[in-house]
């Protein structure tokens, strides 16, 4: 049975539409009227105000990120905008639940996620996570990257930022997941896999990770070799839902990780709750921690505190030789970072050469 939030995909955007603008103020209907009219596209007034554009899909794309996107927040928040078939009569239904500018446009910019899924370009990369102590490969984080029509890469943040607001999150979080499973499969990855996972993603963990689990279990992956690691726990506002999943997950013999720790409140006040088996220092708290003494004591503290805990610790973003030092010296069991390796899509071996030096 497949879940509609996870794995069905919204439809395409039709190749014209009749898109109806209701805007607050007649300065923001101004600017949105000449925004279409660069495209060709003229306004029709067809109640009081209430403007109707009939407009291509590639016209309705370019405006939506060139002009419509870049209107204040406010702004986008308070005009209201209803998407039809061309020569539809909307109905006093559809006009009293016309949706935001903002949704419409995050909903139009989501069409490239959906296409980019439709295809299939979704990508995983690899990045080393190295035993400090014997500078082994303990596991690998797989990262998620989008192959543009163009070959080029979309970036991982843009991705996620246009599918969460698009609501397509649930569908490309667990195409994430599933693509990694499978790509670390064909690498015959041996030592542990990290893998990412947004729990505000996860509907119902009975049924949404049904299917990563069964992606797992028909790989050539053992259990024990997987690790799951919450990213952007500081969003999560059910702590019940979030350890509902953990459950799930434990329940099949994954470890979890936790991600950022030290980017969020959240993360550090619940971990009681979570309890994870690793837990990451996030990259803006190590960078130049050699260096800067405010961040060394916050990281020693941590450091510390994960130990007490019986949490091993990861440390993010490494990306000199005096960080790696400082790390090492400090009690920290495992790190990750472009001094060693890069994320690639072929599994990398880390480099340990400016040691040599």
């Amino acid at each position: 049975m497949s879940c509609e939030r996870c794995e069905v995909l919204p439809p395409r955007i039709l190749p014209e539409t009749d898109l109806y603008i209701s805007a607050p103020l007649v300065t923001i209907e101004e600017k949105i009227r000449g925004a279409f009219a660069e495209y060709g596209v003229d306004a029709e007034n067809l109640f009081d105000g209430i403007h109707r554009y009939r407009v291509p899909a590639a016209s309705l794309e370019a405006v939506c990120d060139t002009h419509l996107s870049k209107l204040g927040d406010r702004a986008r928040h308070d005009t209201r905008a209803l998407m039809v078939e061309p020569g539809a009569s909307p109905t006093i239904r559809n006009l009293v639940h016309m949706q935001s500018l903002d949704e419409m446009v995050a909903h139009v910019q989501g069409g490239a996620i959906v296409e980019l899924l439709r295809s299939q370009r979704l990508e995983t990369w690899f990045q080393p996570i190295v035993e400090v102590a014997s500078r082994d490969v303990f596991a690998y984080e797989c990262l998620s990257r989008g192959r543009l029509p163009d070959n080029s890469i979309m970036r991982p943040d843009m991705m996620f930022s246009v599918a969460r607001r698009s609501n397509l999150l649930y569908y490309l979080d667990r195409e994430a997941r599933i693509t990694a499973i499978r790509n670390a499969s064909k690498h015959k990855i041996p030592t542990r896999i990290f893998i990412n996972f947004n729990p505000t993603s996860i509907y119902s963990p009975e049924t949404c990770l049904q299917t990563t689990i069964e992606e797992i279990e028909h790989s050539c992956l053992d259990a024990s070799q997987v690790v799951f690691e919450i990213v952007e726990s500081d969003h999560v506002a059910d702590l019940g839902q979030l350890t509902a999943i953990l459950d799930q997950y434990r329940s099949k013999n994954f470890k979890v990780a936790l991600d950022d720790l030290g980017a969020g409140f959240n993360s550090l006040t619940s971990l009681d709750k979570l309890r994870p088996d690793y837990m990451k220092l996030d990259i803006e708290l190590t960078r130049n921690v050699d260096s800067d003494p405010y961040k060394a004591r916050i990281c020693e503290n941590l450091l510390s505190m994960a130990h007490k805990l019986n949490i091993d610790t990861i440390v993010e973003g490494i990306e000199t030789p005096a960080e790696f030092r400082w790390i090492r010296d400090h009690g920290a069991k495992y790190v990750q970072g472009y001094l060693l390796a890069k994320p690639a899509a072929e599994p990398p071996t880390p480099d340990f050469g400016w040691m040599l030096t």
